[in-house]
């Protein structure tokens, strides 16, 4: 069986249809990868909910973040060919929505954990992951 060497894992700005992508972050054993994102101009939807969660504000992704075709362009130059692993479905739709809006395509792929271990092995680690845990996708470094 293929073993994942990158993992994805995105902070966004609410659950809505509407949401969008608000920081991004890939690691393994030698990238670490991490970005806040700066909204697209059409991006609107905001969830203090989520706010209150990944403890990032609107202002901070102004601020600080980069736009969504600088983030797009470092990863397809990072990660071209490779195979990321994810944990959440919702990772997917939001590198869709991240790569709409900077008009590109990735160049690498995207595949639920459960291709790696198989859908038992993946029901048993989501089922000893924590309950809480901290939001922010740049600390997937720490695992």
């Amino acid at each position: 069986m293929e073993r994942p060497l990158f993992f994805i894992d995105f902070e966004a700005s609410g659950i809505a249809p509407d949401s969008y992508p608000i920081e991004v972050a890939v690691v393994s054993s030698d990238i670490t990868f991490s970005s806040l994102i700066k909204p697209a101009r059409y991006w609107t939807h905001w969830s203090f909910d989520a706010q209150d969660m990944h403890g990032l504000s609107q202002d901070q992704l102004r601020e600080q973040g980069n736009t969504p075709s600088a983030v797009a362009r470092h990863m397809n130059q990072l990660f071209s060919g490779q195979v990321l692993c994810s944990d959440s479905p919702q990772d997917a739709f939001w590198l869709d929505v991240l790569f709409e809006a900077a008009d590109l395509a990735p160049r690498f792929e995207l595949k639920p954990l459960e291709v790696f271990v198989g859908r038992q092995a993946a029901s048993e680690i989501y089922r000893l992951l924590p309950t809480t845990r901290i939001h922010r996708a740049h600390l997937m470094r720490l695992l």
